[in-house]
């Protein structure tokens, strides 16, 4: 790029991210009590939850990395964004309304309204820590990738601002100022998409199958981005299944995600945030669709190193083009604008993943360490609230700083949809069995959530370490499944479902009777969900 390209890019990327930046020192004092700290004083509507859900779904995966998986693998690069969609499905029938009556400000909160405490709440917390680092891995190497591809920032030192400005969101906004962000993100994302996709159509003369046409003859892949099985090779049918459900099952765990039902007033707004997600997502993935075959078709084979080994770089490398190509002023303006708000949304997901991380640390694992464990168990309501929104603050920073390490040393040759894949799977594994049978079963046993939240979390990263993507010995890999959550999946549920009947006591079955009358009547009511459980 030349040295104008350069300053313009960072100018408007420093612009996008002043204005964040504004926003959140704007909103510090909203966020000093425990409340306005974890959930925003419970006082965001449904359309700015939709607006804040969607900007954590919409990441950088989803927008450059999945852009680069279609132009070099095509139709296989579609069914990651068509099942995100269908993702809400399960999130908005088994969780949003009954999380928001039951929960306070983390999963854990739910888990434990029925069991014991203590170890449910690590449990989670390790759980947590596992999908918000596979998450935080895809979003800081896309943004190392980004700004040292338009601005000549090397890797180390990008990836270092994105760390720094997620830590600042949090530490001192909160999750008023991430919402905010998210919201700001969202809305300018989604204009600049329906942009790129006329621009993408107007090429075709607006003709969906002449784009179609152009990407089959250029395609790095041919004829074969139309032809399903590209990435998912030998695994066939059953990798597509379980790649599938990854995709589809994970957002019901992902903590990030549901922690944004604590922050509206009552379960009817959850719900209706659903709907403004699935609006803006659904057209966001179609405009994603479009910007990945046009990448093929204007790009072509030759524009494979320009996007990198990765295909992180089709989305800027593509609207360059669209400007009138490298060099000119108007593909200059064109890659500034997308570098900026392609950054921007980075630092906002990290954000909204730093503060649900520390946010299950300062409140399921830190109360348990600074206080003794009492006979039932209960350690979280001993400590005040304040105090944890204190301790949060700090871990943020901490975990900022674990995620800059950890990003730094694997390098930025991955795809980071894949990253955001085995995040999903973490979270569908480990965190939905227990979710879903805590709300719903009546012998579901603090044993049971244990068991079943570690063995999706163990389950998980054994069976990736046999993938392809991360084994570690020599020829082919012993799992030729992906994303092997078809197999980790079922042995959480199956731990769940064993910990708890081999747990359950006779004695104790009138109290948990008791207590399971107790969520179910808030679950489908909202009674008392303002002073939700806090064991």
């Amino acid at each position: 790029m030349s040295g104008d390209t350069d300053v313009l890019a960072i100018a408007i990327c420093a612009a996008v991210i002043s204005l964040t930046l504004w926003i959140t020192f704007a909103v510090a004092r909203r966020s000093r009590s425990a409340d306005g700290f974890f959930a925003a004083g419970r006082s965001i509507s449904s359309w700015q939850n939709g607006f804040a859900i969607s900007g954590e779904f919409i990441s950088a995966g989803s927008f450059l990395g999945t852009t680069g998986l279609i132009f070099y693998k095509g139709v296989d690069g579609t069914v990651i964004l068509f099942t995100s969609v269908i993702s809400f499905i399960p999130v908005l029938l088994l969780l949003a309304e009954k999380m928001r009556n039951i929960g306070k400000y983390t999963i854990g909160d739910v888990l434990v309204f029925r069991t014991e405490a203590r170890r449910v709440r690590v449990a989670v917390a390790l759980s947590t820590v596992a999908t918000g680092t596979f998450v935080l891995l895809a979003q800081l190497v896309a943004a190392g990738t980004l700004l040292e591809s338009i601005a000549g920032i090397p890797f180390w030192m990008s990836v270092l601002v994105a760390g720094t400005l997620m830590a600042v969101y949090v530490f001192v906004g909160g999750m008023v100022a991430t919402t905010w962000v998210q919201v700001i993100k969202s809305s300018i994302l989604a204009i600049l998409a329906a942009v790129i996709a006329l621009g993408v159509l107007a090429k075709f003369g607006f003709s969906l199958p002449l784009l179609f046409s152009s990407a089959t003859d250029h395609a790095v892949e041919g004829d074969a981005i139309f032809t399903p099985g590209v990435i998912f090779g030998d695994g066939g049918t059953l990798n597509l299944l379980s790649y599938a459900l990854t995709f589809a099952l994970g957002t019901a765990g992902m903590a990030h995600i549901l922690i944004r039902f604590f922050t509206v007033p009552e379960a009817g707004t959850a719900r209706r945030s659903l709907g403004w997600t699935v609006a803006l997502c659904s057209m966001f993935y179609l405009i994603v669709v479009l910007m990945g075959y046009g990448a093929a078709a204007l790009l072509g084979a030759n524009g494979a190193e320009k996007v990198g080994p990765g295909g992180n770089l089709a989305a800027p490398v593509l609207v360059t083009e669209l400007g009138g190509g490298a060099g000119t002023v108007g593909g200059s303006l064109a890659l500034a604008l997308v570098s900026a708000v392609a950054f921007a949304s980075i630092v906002a997901v990290v954000a909204g993943v730093v503060i649900s991380a520390a946010g299950t640390f300062a409140r399921d694992v830190w109360p348990s360490l600074v206080r003794p464990r009492t006979t039932s168990g209960s350690t979280a309501a001993e400590v005040d609230e304040d105090r944890q929104a204190r301790v949060a603050r700090y871990g943020a920073v901490v975990f900022s700083i674990f995620a800059i390490g950890i990003t730094l040393l694997i390098g930025d040759d991955t795809n980071i949809t894949y990253f955001m894949g085995m995040a999903f799977m973490v979270a569908g594994s480990a965190h939905l069995p227990a979710l879903v049978l805590s709300l719903s079963w009546r012998r579901f046993t603090a044993v049971g959530a244990v068991w079943g939240i570690l063995t999706g979390l163990v389950s998980t990263i054994v069976t990736l370490m046999l993938t392809d993507a991360l084994w570690m010995g020599s020829g082919p890999a012993p799992l030729g499944i992906q994303l092997p959550v078809i197999i980790t999946l079922p042995l959480s549920l199956f731990a769940c479902l064993v910990g708890s009947l081999l747990s359950g006591r006779a004695a104790d079955r009138d109290q948990d009777d008791e207590k399971f009358a107790e969520m179910i009547v808030r679950a489908e009511t909202g009674i008392g969900a303002e002073s939700a459980s806090t064991h």
